[in-house]
Order: C-alpha cells, then structure tokens, then sequence
C-alpha cells in the first residue's frame, strides 16, 4: 500500500471564515460581500481597494471590511482569494479543521447502534387489516388500467369513450403510441 496523499485542503473566507470548494467562487463571494462599496456598490478586489476607492471617489474614510468576523476587518491587509492570509491564521484555520474531523470521526467509530437510522423491509406494513396489497401501479398517459396498450387510450373499458387527464373526451394524444394521426 502506498503513501497516504495530505487532503488539499478547501479554499475559505479569512474575513468570515467560510469554506468554498473553488478559489474563484471564493473571490466572487469576497467581492460581493466584504470588498462591495456601500455607496455606489462596486465590486473591488481587496480590502485596501476598497479604502482607497470609498476615500477618493467618496471622500469617506472606511475603518473595516464589511461583514467579517471581529479581529478580522483590517482594511490594511491585503488578501486576493487565498493570497495575503497571515500565515499564523492559515495554520489556525487548519488545525481547528483538523480537530473537528478527528471529533467526527471518533464519534462516528464510538457511535452506538441507535445512530444508525431505522432500515425499511420490501414488505408493506398491514393497514385495517388488508394484509399485503401490491401498491398502485402507474399508468401513463391514455393508459388506464383496463386499456389496451397498442390501441393508444382511444378508448376505456369495452372500447368506450374515455376521459383524458385535461377534462376532455378521449382520443388519440399527441405525442403517444399513435403520433397523433
């Protein structure tokens, strides 16, 4: 058996610290959410692209990105993506994701039978003690339970007229067996 490859691990938020499963749905969402401006919403690239545009376009100064997490909203630092998080952070990140999979995984290994969910037999359960009746059969269009398949629905039982499921009297339907003579 070979060496076990390290699971690359999932792109995430620093600012709210989200996972993605693709870095440029991880941009897409930094830009939407923490680098939007809130005067005339325009989607910047960074933190300190943000700053910069809301002093010189609107003259206001921002103190820290939007919608992050406290610790977090530091307009100086300057991520792209996955590029610029503090090295301290991504290790942290890690290690915390690290700690949850070893708790799922030991509750997975130490889990009792009762966490497993109910299995279902092939047999039907006995309703107002009818025993075992098969369950209703489908039948497409135009074909009811007593029709016959190569006459189409053009008729119900003993060749009668027969209802169509839009209300009308029965006849060829488009789209069947017959192509819609």
């Amino acid at each position: 058996m070979g060496r076990k490859k390290k699971k690359q691990m999932k792109p995430w938020c620093w600012y709210c610290n989200r996972e993605f499963d693709d870095e440029k749905i991880l941009i897409q969402h930094q830009k939407a959410k923490h680098f939007k401006c809130h005067i005339c919403y325009k989607k910047l690239y960074t933190g300190p692209g943000l700053a910069i545009h809301c002093m010189q376009v609107h003259k206001e100064k921002i103190d820290k990105v939007p919608n992050s997490l406290p610790g977090r909203n530091n307009t100086e630092i300057e991520i792209y993506g996955m590029e610029g998080i503090p090295e301290e952070d991504a290790k942290a990140h890690e290690k915390n994701k690290n700690k949850k999979i070893a708790e799922v995984t030991s509750e997975l290994d130490s889990g009792d039978d009762n966490s497993n969910p109910p299995t279902t037999s092939g047999a039907t359960p006995m309703m107002n003690g009818m025993g075992n009746i098969p369950p209703p059969m489908p039948y497409g269009p135009g074909m009811g339970p007593m029709s016959n398949p190569m006459m189409g629905g053009m008729g119900g039982p003993m060749g009668g007229p027969m209802m169509n499921p839009m209300g009308g009297m029965g006849g060829p339907m488009m789209g069947g067996p017959m192509g819609g003579m």
